[in-house]
């Protein structure tokens, strides 16, 4: 079942140079109890994407087309009252550094439970700020809110919940402050988490925590994932299905484990190539020349064009359209190559590649 559905999505930021394109005509799906990757360089315009679907653009960013549909319903059409509600209860999102998204004048639990109190009916109060009530009336440790706090803190494997929920963020290191955020984001149960960045600043170590936490609590929370990130790494260790991002646009989709054994658009095989492999030691790696354009009237209409090296002139004039580019098929009974299909799941926007008759 089709969790979430973004269709032709387009945001924008007007600046005295041009409008800022930053997510532009982007499709993705998810369904239900599958973890999505949303893979690309700095600049991209990921973190733009993941904000755009629930609705916290910075002005004057807004957004210009398309549709975000949860469970079918557009969130486009719903007043933000009604975005308040789903943000932090239906959908919940765990942003890029954990120092700065925690409030430093609370401490870790009196969040979490902050959290609780305004997405679920526990009879506590949530017309004072968290940090007045803190200070004047200070923190109930017998409320529900309080427990569930506990009880969020032990899901994520916070040693020594009870105490550790009356620390303030800096007294957690870095990888706990990130398990803080995720305890947060989960603790009314949404249907969808959206990660972004959720391992860059931390150790090795830590990261593959995180990503088996993570794993560990879809299945437990029954929920689906979105994760946004600049390393491969993490999208093959975790995500079910990947989209590749590029100067706005999604340029190739499909299952990850087809998209790690057969990449095809030139950006996903130079994203690849410029990766560091256990399995695959090499002598140098293989940068992809240039960087990700501004994001103000790229006047190609392949926008990775000028860093590619199969780009011709064609390139530069026509805009690609997803093309089916994944292996072809084996038949059943073992019949004859001809005819058979290429995977309908694996897409790539290219002109250099897909069906031989309409490549360049």
């Amino acid at each position: 079942m089709t969790l979430l559905s973004v269709e032709g999505l387009r945001t924008q930021f007007p600046t005295q140079r041009g409008v800022v394109e930053a997510v532009n005509d982007v499709d993705l799906t998810i369904e239900s109890g599958e973890i999505v990757g949303l893979v690309g360089e700095s600049g991209s315009g990921k973190t733009v994407f993941a904000e755009s679907v629930v609705g916290i653009v910075e002005e004057p960013g807004e957004i210009v087309g398309g549709d975000v549909r949860l469970h079918g319903e557009s969130l486009l059409d719903k007043f933000e009252a009604e975005l308040r509600e789903i943000r932090g209860g239906t959908i919940s999102m765990v942003f890029q550094d954990p120092m700065n998204s925690l409030n430093p004048t609370l401490t870790v639990g009196e969040q979490i439970a902050e959290a609780v109190r305004l997405h679920q009916d526990v009879g506590e109060s949530v017309r004072l700020p968290a940090e007045v009530k803190r200070k004047i009336l200070g923190v109930a440790k017998n409320g529900e809110a309080w427990r569930r706090a506990i009880e969020m803190l032990e899901a994520v494997e916070i040693p020594e919940p009870e105490s550790r929920a009356e620390d303030f963020p800096h007294e957690f290191s870095g990888g706990m402050r990130q398990r803080a955020m995720i305890a947060m984001a989960l603790a009314n149960n949404p249907s969808l988490l959206i990660a972004d960045e959720p391992t860059t600043a931390l150790d090795v170590t830590i990261q593959a925590q995180i990503l088996d936490e993570l794993r560990d609590l879809k299945d437990a929370f029954d929920a689906s994932i979105l994760i946004i990130t600049h390393d491969l790494g993490v999208v093959a260790e975790v995500c079910d299905r990947v989209s590749v991002m590029y100067a706005g646009e999604i340029v190739e989709r499909a299952p990850a484990a087809e998209l790690f054994g057969n990449p095809r658009h030139p950006y996903t095989q130079g994203l690849i190539a410029s990766t560091p492999r256990i399995d695959d030691p090499r002598d140098r790696l293989e940068p992809i020349g240039g960087t990700v354009p501004e994001l103000v009237d790229i006047p190609y209409a392949c926008h990775f064009a000028p860093r590619c090296p199969e780009a011709r002139p064609e390139c530069y004039e026509i805009h690609p359209e997803f093309r089916p580019v994944g292996r072809v098929l084996a038949p059943a009974d073992g019949g004859s190559d001809r005819g058979r299909d290429s995977r309908p799941d694996h897409e790539a926007a290219c002109l250099r590649r897909g069906p031989e008759e309409d490549r360049l």
